[in-house]
């Protein structure tokens, strides 16, 4: 009797309760922004909050413009090779200032990883160098989550155009802008903009940190990425902690990964 008492008071409330990734698709579509005028003033003050930061970020991407035309953020084209993948030589990492005939012009690194969470995310993701300064960045995300009642996922893609502003033998710095896409019934483009760092402190280890921010709607999706890679000539093997606002709710936690430089 007593458990047909407590599946009468639970069954409700798991039939009205929502996943974390239905909630990042309402906060992230439009059609969340249009019904939210009828909804009491602390979601009027969220939203505020929302066009608040949307606001702030989009000053300092303005910012960003401004400083890179004056060549802050551009810097001297000083002419560097690549090398055949990371540690080749033993002492540098993906850039060699010198320029003999082993190394190349451009290069090409595939990669895949898993989020262990309870909202599973597996990403594709790749970065194509055609020179030594810029470098076309492609990722794809499917988060997916199954819940008492049903299963919801929701696939994010993104292409950024980087330009390497430090290429150094131990440390890398890039920054870039591009567009993100996301589906499954948000089905909205946005503008985005990334930074992030490789740094090769001593063989075979090195250390990624990344960070992204897409705009979508009046909301936004960020991505922080911190890594650390075991490398083994042309592979590396990798574990970290990947952080992803979508919206209004945040997934995290340790990934691990593989990686492959051509």
């Amino acid at each position: 009797m007593k458990r047909k008492l407590l599946l009468l008071v639970f069954i409700p409330f798991f039939l009205c309760s929502q996943s974390t990734l239905s909630n990042a698709k309402q906060s992230l579509s439009s059609s969340s922004s249009s019904s939210s005028s009828s909804n009491s003033n602390d979601d009027s003050d969220d939203d505020d909050d929302i066009n608040f930061f949307s606001a702030f970020f989009g000053e300092i991407f303005l910012d960003v413009f401004y400083y890179a035309s004056l060549g802050v953020f551009i810097g001297e084209p000083t002419e560097t090779a690549m090398n055949p993948y990371p540690y080749y030589n033993d002492k540098e990492g993906e850039y060699s200032i010198s320029l003999d005939g082993n190394l190349k012009k451009q290069s090409l690194k595939l990669g895949t990883n898993y989020l262990v969470n309870r909202v599973r995310g597996i990403e594709f993701n790749a970065v194509y160098k055609p020179v030594y300064l810029v470098g076309v960045e492609l990722s794809h995300i499917n988060f997916s989550e199954n819940t008492l009642l049903n299963s919801e996922s929701l696939n994010i893609t993104s292409v950024n155009l980087n330009y390497y502003r430090i290429r150094n033998r131990n440390i890398s710095m890039w920054w870039g802008l591009g567009v993100t896409y996301v589906g499954n019934g948000v089905n909205t483009a946005g503008v985005s903009y990334n930074f992030g760092t490789d740094i090769y402190p001593a063989k075979p280890i090195s250390l990624h940190l990344g960070w992204k921010q897409s705009f979508i709607n009046d909301n936004s999706v960020n991505v922080f990425k911190a890594q650390a890679k075991y490398h083994i000539k042309k592979t590396a093997l990798y574990t970290g902690y990947h952080n992803y606002k979508l919206g209004s709710e945040t997934v995290s936690g340790l990934v691990f990964g593989l990686e492959y430089t051509f």
